[in-house]
């Protein structure tokens, strides 16, 4: 979608909303998205997000095209209406690197058939008008967010402060969320390289001692709650210790990552190696 584009199905929803966006109740103190409820008149009422996505992007690595077209795509095929979209990044602890929250909002819910039959029909016909906008809108400003998050990473940083990032955003935001089914994508090739822990030193990966770096990692509070989230991930192992992780390593890995999340208060639900096969669960 070209900026032009954007730029004018974004003024059009703006200007079909600005009488009635603003009273509309919204329990989030963020919202990144235009209502469309405010085209109703308080004939029905917003709901609260049943499903929230937290796309979390590794910026200590490069994706090549296919992969980052892979990310758009599975968050485009999960997001229907009535889900709320955050957007998180992170890299290394160092200057102008900070973790950040480019994104998030949500999209309206549709209209039970009892509000439809309640509304009135020009008041409806707006309404469906402005979900079709909505629903552009969203898929362009997710579109622009990923692609800059993904041109703003760089290989040039020191460390890959990976668990240190998810205990923020799991502390911070996934598990203050409200909606009842939280799902994570993570796109990282989840190689961590802390001070703490690195996946690189002492044999590297395909010599993984789990239970000793679990250990050290619940030592070092770098455990998180995730507040029951699914994760999946996509992208692992794509950087890899010289070019190559066998498949032993790579099973190491998952099976670390597995137990992590699981004291984490999360679920392992997809592992991309580095496409993710399936459905965002």
């Amino acid at each position: 979608m070209t900026k032009e584009i954007r730029s004018v199905i974004a003024k059009a929803l703006t200007a079909c909303l600005i009488a009635g966006a603003a009273s509309a109740a919204h329990s989030a103190s963020r919202d990144d998205f235009p209502t469309c409820y405010g085209m109703l008149g308080g004939s029905a009422e917003m709901k609260q997000a049943e499903r929230e996505l937290f796309v979390v992007i590794d910026q200590t690595l490069i994706f090549n095209l296919d992969l980052k077209r892979h990310v758009h795509n599975k968050v485009h095929e999960y997001l229907r209406p009535g889900d709320r979209i955050t957007v998180l990044t992170f890299s290394a602890y160092a200057e102008g690197r900070y973790s950040q929250m480019p994104l998030t909002g949500k999209l309206d819910h549709t209209l039970s058939e009892e509000d439809r039959f309640n509304t009135g029909k020009t008041a409806l016909r707006k309404f469906d008008q402005c979900m079709e906008r909505q629903k552009a809108f969203v898929r362009g400003k997710v579109d622009q967010v990923l692609k800059t998050a993904f041109e703003e990473a760089s290989t040039d940083l020191p460390k890959t402060e990976l668990m240190g990032s998810l205990v923020n955003f799991g502390q911070g935001v996934i598990s203050a969320s409200q909606s009842p089914r939280k799902a994570v994508l993570l796109a990282s090739d989840m190689m961590e390289n802390s001070a703490v822990v690195s996946f690189y030193g002492n044999g590297g990966i395909n010599n993984l001692d789990i239970d000793t770096t679990l250990s050290t990692t619940k030592k070092a509070n770098l455990l998180s709650n995730m507040g029951n989230a699914t994760v999946n991930v996509v992208g692992a192992g794509i950087s890899g210790n010289q070019g190559y992780l066998s498949q032993t390593a790579m099973q190491n890995m998952q099976d670390f990552w597995t137990r992590y999340f699981e004291q984490s208060n999360a679920t392992l639900a997809g592992w991309g190696q580095p496409q993710l096969f399936g459905p965002i669960q």
